[in-house]
């Protein structure tokens, strides 16, 4: 109940002091919040509570998937100064919409009632659709009508989804008993809604084009909170129908087919961001990987915050080159000549989304496929594998034009603001995280139970 205080009362604080105060004013208020909600989560560490009649669960599970989102909320916050300074642009509702979408997704993983789910997936979307916007052109509003649009397909579905468990279960808690194919039909609806919010395969179309058209600390946010977010319900959602008969192979059929469209379409293009956004697409699938275990809590956490360092990284380091007309690879040539730093944490991000050791990446993809095995998943396990071996090929590729390619114009990169300590903390958060990988599997093995 701490946490979801704290973080509300960011959310207004941020709001209110937005009419009063210089934007840089707000961001520290806003970071201060969030820096205060993480010392709320560390005194109730482990501590289960319930709030409102059991419709609030703040859980071992919970908390850590807040964890992640904070993280992701602090370095999209840190990234964004220079940012919107060199476009010109008002920055203080960025703030406030950044707060109150922490606070739904907060919402969404700490309940098992459909009905206050639902409530948290709207409070995390709609400042979602006005954040796509925030580039204020064409590409920034093609890209928040196609997020609500589409977006409002995806609610319905989870609704009718909604509509039809009750029906079959005569609850709104998941847990509730039911079977027949109205309870079937029940559960494809709600995983179809949920897996436009994760960017799982087909259900991401709109990943590619609103990565692309929004601010790249906006698409840094959407990459690492929203995803966290999706992903606590939708396991809170799988766990308690449990992926037997249909779901089973409706599910598994979307997991391969998103790691394998997810990479295959990341190779041939052309503009970062957009490769980016592909490579969520399929980190989507290695994330949903988990579900088919045993225990999927903890190795899901586990991957969620080492995606969210990785990609927040990567993404914190194209926000300091794009100029408000997207990254074409190009402006990544001789990365490492114009800003050491930037190149650092290129280079850092992009081998640990790759999976490869000492980083937190590594350890991510082998907890997921590790826990997946546990329930005899092996043909399963094996193909994320083989697609993972393919991922390889366009992050080495990224990161053979920033320290091997030949710069148009070898001009230094100027960084201001907080961008230089966002991509050095998770750098070395990266990096030490994946060296004493314990710590962080620590803060989320007792994440052991998602439906009580």
């Amino acid at each position: 109940m701490t946490t979801l205080i704290i973080l509300f009362a960011v959310a207004l604080l941020a709001t209110f002091a937005g009419f009063f105060a210089p934007p840089r004013s707000v961001k520290i208020v806003t970071l201060l919040g969030m820096l205060t909600a993480l010392v709320g989560l560390a005194l109730t560490w482990g501590d289960r509570a319930t709030a409102f009649g059991g419709l609030y669960v703040a859980d071992a599970f919970s908390q850590a998937v807040t964890l992640v989102m904070v993280v992701g909320a602090i370095l999209a916050l840190l990234a964004d100064c220079g940012y919107f300074e060199r476009k010109g642009w008002p920055a203080f509702e960025y703030y406030a919409l950044v707060a109150f979408a922490v606070f739904g997704g907060h919402v969404m993983a700490s309940t098992a009632h459909l009905g206050v789910l639902i409530v948290g997936l709207e409070i995390l979307s709609i400042p979602l659709y006005a954040l796509a916007a925030s580039r204020r052109d064409a590409a920034g509003y093609e890209a928040s009508l196609k997020y609500f649009l589409l977006g409002a397909v995806a609610a319905a579905f989870f609704l009718y989804g909604i509509a039809l468990y009750f029906g079959s279960t005569g609850s709104f808690v998941l847990g509730a008993t039911g079977k027949g194919l109205v309870f079937n039909a029940a559960v494809l609806m709600l995983m179809a809604g949920l897996s436009f919010k994760t960017a799982l395969t087909p259900f991401h179309w709109w990943t590619p084009d609103v990565y692309q058209g929004s601010s790249t600390p906006v698409t840094l946010f959407m990459a690492t909170v929203v995803k966290a977010a999706a992903f606590a319900a939708l396991a809170r959602v799988l766990v308690a129908v449990g992926l037997t008969g249909p779901a089973f192979y409706a599910f598994a059929a979307i997991v391969l087919l998103t790691v394998f469209w997810g990479n295959l379409t990341a190779m041939v293009q052309g503009e970062a961001k957009r490769m980016l956004a592909y490579s969520s697409v399929a980190h989507a699938g290695y994330i949903a990987v988990a579900l088919f275990g045993p225990n999927p809590a903890p190795a899901m956490g586990f991957y969620l915050l080492a995606y969210a360092l990785s990609t927040g990284l990567a993404f914190a380091v194209l926000a300091e080159l794009d100029d408000g007309a997207g990254v074409p690879l190009e402006k990544l040539a001789g990365l490492w000549g114009r800003s050491p730093l930037l190149a650092l944490g290129w280079t850092t991000a992009l081998l640990s989304l790759a999976g490869l050791p000492p980083l937190i990446g590594f350890w991510g993809k082998y907890l997921v496929f590790v826990e997946a095995a546990k329930n005899g998943q092996y043909l399963i396990v094996a193909l994320a594998l083989f697609a993972a071996v393919i991922a390889a090929y366009y992050y080495l590729k990224l990161l053979a034009v920033a320290l091997f390619g030949k710069p148009v114009k070898a001009e230094p990169v100027k960084m201001s603001g907080s961008a230089p300590l966002g991509i050095a903390l998770a750098a070395a958060l990266v990096l030490l995280l994946g060296v004493l990988p314990g710590i962080a599997y620590g803060w989320f093995s007792a994440a052991t139970v998602l439906i009580k």
